[in-house]
């Protein structure tokens, strides 16, 4: 079937995150269904689940996924089970049919389509599930693949989710230096560090990730630098200021990614990691080794429109 760029409307979920057999999931859907029943609630729409981590990369035990049905009525979170928000957004949909095990293959189509419309995903891809094994053969089973999505957007279309407002030029100045570029070469992904620089390399291979401050060149501008207020891409219905998100365009182009170390090379100035949210030949600005005792905090927060893209960790698998 076709793939389709669709808008998913904001709604609250009834959810429980779970490490196990995707086996498992019949048992927390009836769970929650069951859950929503007790509290008087009401279910809007078909469960579903979004997959931290992918069947090629772990084994069936480590699978991480969150299972959830979208309902109405008024809810709060309990020792099992979580309320959150689906914040509007767009999705790539294709609806699959057939058996689950032969899912595989609309996954491969749905990511050859993203690289060759060029678009960006901002968060994990979640099966919807229009029937069950219970109700027909498995051979008229459909599943709905959702990809959370940016698509491929002129600059046009950012400023118009943009705020500009009227700042004066600040009178103190302070200068930022170069110190390397990010680099994709054949798959992988390397931070090139100028020659003078390479020195600072020393040890940084005894650390497991790094955290790499690189600027937003494209943004770097007088106009973008007066950008307060956005619609992020993945809650499109709420309008909050650039301090607020992880966007690019800000008085400061600085942008922050914490990336796991592959390998360091001080001789030739080169850094493997893992991929990075930044174009190639991005300039990098600093490095800083990630430690958990300073950058890692117990029990954060974030805003239930914020909660359903990305899991509470980030795996390295």
């Amino acid at each position: 079937m076709e793939i389709r760029l669709e808008k998913v409307e904001e709604n609250q979920v009834a959810s429980i995150s779970h490490t196990g057999p995707v086996e498992e999931m019949g048992e927390i859907i009836g769970e929650i269904t069951g859950w929503i029943i007790d509290k008087g609630l009401q279910i809007i729409q078909p469960p579903f689940v979004v997959y931290y981590t992918s069947p090629m990369e772990v084994s069936p035990e480590e699978m991480e996924y969150e299972v959830g049905i979208p309902f109405q009525g008024d809810a709060k979170d309990d020792e099992r089970v979580s309320v959150k928000t689906m914040s509007e957004h767009h999705v790539l949909s294709r609806i699959h049919k057939g058996p689950y095990p032969q899912l595989g293959s609309a996954y491969g189509m749905m990511m050859e389509y993203i690289t060759k419309e060029g678009c960006e995903m901002i968060g994990a891809p979640r099966e919807i599930y229009l029937n069950s094994p219970q109700e027909v053969p498995e051979e008229e089973l459909l599943t709905e693949i959702q990809f959370p999505i940016v698509k491929e957007t002129t600059i046009e279309d950012i400023n118009s989710n943009i705020e500009f407002y009227d700042v004066a030029k600040p009178q103190d100045v302070y200068e930022i230096f170069k110190i390397g570029k990010v680099t994709n070469k054949s798959s992988k992904t390397y931070l090139e560090i100028l020659e003078p620089y390479r020195p600072a390399l020393k040890c940084l291979e005894d650390f497991s990730h790094v955290m790499i401050f690189w600027w937003a060149d494209r943004f770097s501008n007088n106009k973008y630098r007066t950008a307060l207020r956005t619609k992020p891409p993945y809650a499109t219905n709420k309008v909050t200021g650039v301090f607020a998100t992880r966007s690019e365009y800000r008085p400061n182009p600085l942008a922050l990614t914490t990336c796991r170390v592959i390998d360091v090379n001080e001789k030739d100035g080169t850094v493997e990691i893992s991929n990075i949210d930044a174009f190639d030949g991005t300039p990098i600005v600093d490095l800083k080794p990630y430690v958990p005792a300073f950058d890692r905090v117990k029990d954060p927060k974030i805003p239930k429109w914020l909660s359903f893209l990305w899991p509470e960790w980030r795996g390295e698998h």
